[in-house]
């Protein structure tokens, strides 16, 4: 029984690991770009950086000077040694259908966008106000019909007084722990057979190459 008690507890555990959210969140605006990491409660600063504060540089030592290497000859690669490019042209289908999965995981917490359009001209106002209305129209189906949106406000604005436009965008993204390494374990699995499965055709093909030379010499 306590056997089972600790196992109970154990995937109870897990499970609740599962469901911690990680992600990033990014604003842009005229404060700058601002980009943090989330996971769950805790945030992580990554732009700009937090400056350091500097430590005093030690006075080198004088070293002597190193013996120039000659250039090693390079060696032939193998014969039967499979293309590289080529491997990683057949994992495209793999990667198609792990991007696929991938945007129907993603949940949007957090979109936003206000802009607002100023200058000189009063005529250009109204035009590029016209304009970014008639560009989200585009741009936001695309992103409903795709990702799974918790949150959005969109705001666009005229401002006669304004010298320029001005925006400010902010998203937050974020998957499960158990989403992504369901994602990762399937995907992972799936690339690491074709890429076995290529060299092995490759080594097979560059091997039988030189036989079928020497039997036609031999004719």
């Amino acid at each position: 029984m306590t056997f089972l008690k600790v196992l109970l507890v154990i995937l109870a555990v897990l499970w609740l690991i599962s469901l911690i959210r990680i992600g990033g969140r990014v604003r842009y605006g005229q404060a700058g770009l601002f980009v943090t990491a989330l996971a769950g409660p805790f945030k992580i600063q990554l732009l700009p950086a937090k400056e350091r504060p500097k430590k005093e540089k030690k006075p080198k030592k004088e070293t002597k000077p190193k013996k120039e290497k000659k250039p090693e000859e390079e060696k032939p690669k193998p014969e039967g040694q499979p293309g590289t490019l080529s491997r990683l042209m057949k994992l495209l289908p793999v990667v198609g259908q792990a991007c696929g999965a991938l945007k129907r995981k993603i949940r949007i917490d957090d979109l936003e966008l206000e802009l607002v359009w100023g200058g000189s001209d009063a005529a250009a106002i109204a035009l590029g106000y016209g304009q970014a209305n008639a560009a989200l129209g585009m741009i936001w189906p695309l992103f409903a019909n795709n990702f799974k949106i918790k949150r959005h406000s969109f705001q666009i604005g005229m401002d006669y007084g304004a010298a320029q436009p001005m925006v400010e965008i902010q998203a937050a993204v974020t998957m499960t722990v158990g989403q992504i390494v369901t994602l990762g374990v399937h995907y992972g699995v799936k690339a690491l057979a074709v890429w076995t499965k290529s060299g092995k055709s490759t080594r097979k093909k560059a091997v039988e190459k030189p036989k079928k030379q020497e039997a036609m010499s031999h004719e």
